[in-house]
């Protein structure tokens, strides 16, 4: 179950990351007035899922070996 959450979570944080990356290369007029809030957003949305990803896809303690 934890590999399929890692996987959904990984395509979420590839998507967000993309869109993230757009808001700091956009050269469009709305983007560029907005250009400060929308990276407080974007930064603020990436961290966290890249965070989430990394943690789900690192190996899981088990309990059996640690009370041993």
């Amino acid at each position: 179950m934890r590999k399929i959450l890692a996987v959904i979570c990984t395509i979420i944080t590839i998507f967000a990351i993309k869109e993230a990356v757009y808001v700091f290369i956009s050269q469009e007029a709305d983007m560029v007035k907005q250009r400060p809030i929308l990276i407080v957003i974007s930064l603020s949305i990436c961290i966290p899922l890249i965070l989430l990803s990394l943690w789900l896809w690192s190996p899981g303690r088990k309990k059996n070996d640690q009370q041993n």
